[in-house]
């Protein structure tokens, strides 16, 4: 009986640690949480039925916080995608300086893959960027003295 002791509580430890609240929610195990819950309403002495049911819930709980955050991580990630699919567009209408490569064209890694590149050179981006800000001046509020 004492190595089932140890052991449960071993596992309770365990269960909690990959259900804690404190613990990021992408770490966070809807299953364990689950588990941990129909444990603790078990050897509490509540009813079979109702165990579950409140493990469940507590699953249901956690597995929606993972699917609202996966679905908050994808629209940041592809935010970020078409920002930087924005900048590379101006970017690529100058050659690189660093690698040589042609306006319209990907930069080449200058490293030992040579692989094409997802973002291109800062050198090419910086005189992209200078080049874009000449082109289209702001206007002044200064002449819209009347």
């Amino acid at each position: 009986m004492l190595q089932f002791a140890k052991d449960l509580e071993g596992l309770l430890e365990n269960l909690d640690h990959a259900s804690n609240e404190y613990v990021p929610i992408e770490h966070r195990d809807p299953a364990a949480r689950g588990f941990l819950v129909v444990i603790n309403e078990l050897t509490a002495g509540t009813e079979p039925t109702v165990a579950v049911a409140r493990a469940m819930a507590a699953y249901n709980q956690v597995r929606g916080e993972r699917k609202d955050y996966d679905r908050s991580a994808i629209a940041q990630k592809e935010q970020r995608d078409a920002e930087v699919a924005a900048e590379e567009e101006i970017t690529r209408k100058v050659a690189c300086p660093t690698c040589g490569a042609e306006a319209g064209l990907s930069c080449v890694g200058t490293g030992r893959s040579g692989g094409y590149r997802r973002k291109s050179h800062a050198d090419r981006a910086r005189l992209a960027r200078s080049l874009n800000d000449g082109s289209a001046p702001v206007e002044s509020e200064a002449s819209d003295v009347g």
